[in-house]
Formats: structure tokens, sequence, C-alpha cells
């Protein structure tokens, strides 16, 4: 069990980390923050390969960068590479007697390593790397130092994985808007308050609506010129019944114009409604 100075420095580290939202920063501090709390000479983050053989060094504190980037790191292959393949901690204070240890790092770097903490960096049973401290400069390291990095070592992974999702979810946003913004045909989505999801350019272009933001407002505001299509929303909605390639004639500033739609219903990952849609495009002047 952690005593009060491993605790304190854990949620210290924890109040803030969460707040990185680079993930070069975020290896970088965790590093910083691990070795100042355990009075460590060096520390290096490494990351483990898609295909998991390998281990690249991203960060480091307290070696260069570029001399550790200049040797190979395999899983199976050095203390590093042993957590990496066993996903399990290692404490080494004396790397002299562990034949795991790979001497070809402090022949490159001109580092002399003495103690070794290594621990995995997962969540969720993903492995992304490991975290090395080396040569604690007062005493030895002990169990404690261990559950403190292993719990570290974890949350950083977490962090991590919350920087994927919001790179993913800032992805899909940017495709998403990019989709509706060059859309040929008209999209109106409508939730099941009646409230806009989505009105594409194209719809404010074919139906000759205000450029103002409409996303959030009552559709039976917005689209007070077009009663065909709120009935055409709370229809598909109320039915949960959806139509493919249907026409109509609708009045378009002041002239019947014929169009082609087809309606949607939008749903979670649940199959809860959300709402209704509609796509369409103009089939004659």
């Amino acid at each position: 069990m952690l005593g009060t100075y491993h605790l304190n420095a854990l949620f210290d580290i924890l109040n803030k980390i969460h707040f990185i939202y680079e993930p070069q920063k975020l290896w970088e501090f965790v590093l910083e923050q691990a070795c100042k709390t355990l009075q460590s000479e060096a520390g290096t983050f490494f990351e483990l390969s898609d295909n998991e053989e390998e281990l690249r060094v991203k960060a480091a504190h307290g070696i260069a960068l570029d001399r550790l980037n200049q040797i190979p790191f395999k899983v199976g292959t050095g203390i590093s590479g042993w957590v990496a393949q066993y996903h399990q901690a290692a404490l080494v204070n004396d790397v002299r007697q562990d034949n795991r240890f790979n001497r070809q790092a402090d022949i490159i770097t001109g580092f002399v390593t003495k103690s070794i903490l290594c621990t995995p960096v997962l969540s969720m049973k993903r492995t992304y790397g490991v975290m090395e401290i080396i040569n604690r400069r007062s005493g030895v390291y002990n169990p404690q130092d261990q559950e403190f990095m292993t719990l570290l070592g974890r949350q950083a992974a977490v962090a991590y994985q919350n920087l994927l999702l919001m790179a993913e979810v800032s992805h899909t946003k940017v495709l998403m808007e990019s989709l509706l913004e060059n859309l040929s045909g008209g999209l109106i989505a409508m939730d099941a308050s009646g409230l806009i999801l989505v009105l594409n350019p194209a719809s404010t272009q074919l139906l000759h609506l205000a450029g103002e933001k409409v996303v959030g407002k009552a559709a039976s505001e917005i689209l007070k010129a077009y009663p065909w299509f709120i009935e055409i929303l709370q229809k598909t909605l109320r039915s949960k019944e959806t139509v493919s390639r249907q026409e109509t004639s609708v009045t378009i500033a002041g002239q019947p114009q014929r169009i082609g739609y087809t309606t949607i219903l939008i749903r979670d990952h649940e199959k809860n409604m959300l709402g209704s849609g509609i796509i369409f495009q103009k089939l004659s002047n």
C-alpha cells in the first residue's frame, strides 16, 4: 500500500495529467514527475509498435533522446523489452546482477545505469508501451516505488487513450462537416422534440433560407414557409418508417418545384429513436 508521500505525489500528478492535450507533452510530463518523485537521474518512455515487436523511444528525461534513438529496442530484449513482453513491472537495484540488462544502451549514450524501475503503460489490457526510470539518487527502489510507477503507468495510459479518442472524434467531426458542406443535395434532420439537428448549405440554397445558424432552433420556425418538410419529418418520426426515392411537388420561392427525396431515421447505438431526416434534390427548374 502506498504511503502518504507517494499518494500525495500521485494525486498531484493526476490533477494535471488529464489537462494535457498532446501525447508528446503527456509523456514528457509523466517522466519528469516520476523522476522528481522517485529522485531518479533519468527516465524514458518507449512506445510499443503496432506489430508488438519493437519499442520506440518517444520521450526521455535526463538523457539524450537523439542517442537513444540510435539504439534498436526489441520486445523481449533488455529489461524494458521484458516488461513489454510480459506486461509486468521490473525492479532492479543492481543491473550488473540481472542478465536481462542490455549494456548496449550505456555504451552508445555514455550513461552509466545502476538501477532500473520499469513498468508497463497499459489500459483495458492494451499495452501502449513501457515507462522506465533509472538510478535512484538516494537509497534503492522499493515496492512502494514500484506500486507508484504501476499506478502512474495505468493512469498515463488512460490519459493517452482519452487523447486518441479526442483525436478520433475531432477527425470524425471534421469529416462530417466536410461531407455536409459538399453534399449537392439538401439534408435536414430534426430531433424528437422538433429542433433542427442538421441543415446543410445545399438545403439553405435550395430552399432560399437565410444563412444564420439554425441548429438547435425549432423546425417549425425555420421551415415555416415549407410545411410539407415539417410534415414529412414528423410523419417519419411518428411512424418510424422511411421512404426511398420518392417524388413530390413543393412550392419554393413562389414557384412549384419537383423534388426527389428519401427519409431517414436517426438512432443511437442502442437503437433509441433520436430524430428523423430528409435528403432531397430539386428535379426541375
